[in-house]
């Protein structure tokens, strides 16, 4: 059977073709919607990022030079324009590091026999550490979708020129 040259689409096929454009056109918006929200979030992390780098830099320069006892611990504010919408929080914290000889397991473990003086310099270095080193936490908040949001960096701060006092040593 031949077909009328002047017959034209059915209405089912004309409401398929619409359908199946209305589905890929569908599909490209929402692709294109969470494209800009990916894009949105990572220049959101790339400045936060970068205000939490320079918060640590100002940490380093204020801490140079100074012992720890002259520095505060706490510290937090707002930065200027145009970022005021963030927020840091500044914490330097004591590091702890565990004592490698104590001395239950001095007592305890015959088979691996140190003496007084290699004990005493492990401890001696230890309590060093202790007081030379420091944990500067950095915490940058802001409002994002009525939630706080914040991201966290930390560096340790070895202040080599911290002295070594032997008798703070048992």
């Amino acid at each position: 059977m031949k077909k009328d040259p002047r017959a034209g689409f059915t209405l089912l096929e004309v409401m398929i073709a619409v359908g199946i454009l209305a589905i890929g056109i569908g599909s490209i918006l929402v692709a294109e919607n969470n494209s800009l929200d990916i894009m949105v979030r990572a220049k959101r992390m790339t400045t936060v990022a970068m205000l939490a780098k320079n918060a640590i830099i100002e940490a380093e320069r204020e801490i140079e030079g100074k012992s720890f006892t002259e520095v505060k611990e706490e510290e937090s504010g707002q930065f200027k324009s145009p970022f005021q919408e963030y927020r840091w929080e500044r914490k330097i914290n004591e590091v702890k590091f565990p004592e490698i000889m104590n001395d239950k397991q001095e007592k305890k473990d015959e088979v691996s026999k140190v003496d007084e003086n290699t004990i005493r310099v492990i401890k001696i270095a230890t309590n060093y550490l202790n007081k030379a080193t420091r944990e500067i936490t950095v915490t940058i908040k802001w409002t994002e979708s009525k939630q706080e949001q914040q991201y966290t960096v930390s560096q340790y701060w070895v202040d080599l020129d911290h002295a070594i006092d032997i008798t703070d040593a048992p």
